[in-house]
């Protein structure tokens, strides 16, 4: 059980791929297309951390967080290959995953193919499938550590009382700004490397220009802040759900950094609700922190629990 077992080991976004040295040299190409999505901070950031580690060591891994095991059944090897034999035996599957198989909060996922063409068929028709299963993973993972110092009940029911939200805000936050009048604009932060969490409802009709109305409103609410132009993408999730990356200025400090947002619209009411995380940490990395809040959104703009 789970309860048996140590807490996974090494970084959330970390990809440990145990595969042979002779299955490496075929296959690696295409891992590393596979994980090659990164993210304007505003400098690139890869999303994912991949690491081939030598086969004969592979002992010393199994409680990563994050373990990819790749099998060629041609040509043969004497290590990998009779290992993952042994979990495709049980499973009677060749591309599967399995959770807390050696340690908490792990993924661990096989791949098993006949020869390197198969494997490429493999990968491209079921790519979108495994980054999913890490995604949820590295959500996991991020979720279960981010509320350990405790929440902040008050910042929560403020939230709701002006939103009707459900939400799950770290106790090191505080309230920036409020609009108490139109009730329609919330703005909370915490400490350095600075993150920042805001909340603002508007009427909204489809025909325009999300990325133009949500400029709009930060300008009139954050007067500090400047949204950029230089890097925007605009993702439709589903119908009524966006997803909104790009770069902000901040004119106080004379820096900027990172912003990810999710938008709900409430066609009934003509409607929309914008959940944004604004990270800055110059000089360093923010992958981590955008990703942290993100998980922290996703659980507001979509109500889901990541807990086990």
């Amino acid at each position: 059980g789970c309860n048996s077992l140590k807490e996974s080991k090494g970084l959330y976004n970390e990809i440990i791929i145990i595969s042979s040295i002779e299955d490496k040299f075929l296959v690696n190409d295409s891992i590393d297309s596979l994980f090659a999505d990164f993210t304007n901070t505003p400098s690139k950031e890869f999303l994912y951390d991949v690491k081939w580690i030598n086969p004969n060591y592979f002992r010393d891994y199994l409680e990563y967080k994050n373990l990819l095991f790749i099998s060629i059944s041609s040509p043969k090897d004497s290590t990998i290959d009779n290992l993952v034999n042994q979990f495709v035996s049980n499973y009677k599957q060749n591309i599967f995953t399995l959770s807390d198989v050696y340690a908490n909060n792990q993924l661990l996922m096989i791949v098993k193919s006949d020869n390197s063409i198969t494997f490429l068929r493999d990968i491209e028709k079921n790519k979108d499938w495994i980054i999913e299963n890490i995604e949820n993973n590295i959500s996991n993972i991020i979720n279960n550590y981010l509320y350990k110092q405790g929440r902040d009940v008050e910042i929560e029911q403020h939230l709701k009382t002006y939103y009707g939200i459900s939400s799950k805000i770290q106790n090191d936050y505080m309230i920036i700004k409020n609009d108490s009048i139109n009730k329609n604009f919330t703005w909370i932060g915490r400490g350095y490397p600075y993150r920042w969490l805001t909340f603002m409802k508007f009427n909204y009709e489809k025909t325009s220009s999300v990325w133009g109305e949500y400029k709009k409103f930060v300008s009139k609410n954050m007067v500090n802040v400047k949204i950029s132009d230089y890097y925007k993408n605009i993702l439709f999730e589903s119908d009524d759900i966006v997803k909104i990356q790009g770069l902000y200025e901040e004119e106080y400090s004379n820096s900027g950094g990172p912003f990810i947002a999710y938008a709900k619209f409430d066609g009934l009411k003509n409607e929309i609700f914008i959940v944004s995380g604004f990270v800055n940490n110059p000089g360093k990395s923010k992958n981590k922190l955008l990703k942290e809040l993100e998980v922290q959104i996703k659980n507001i703009i979509y109500e889901e629990k990541y807990e086990k």
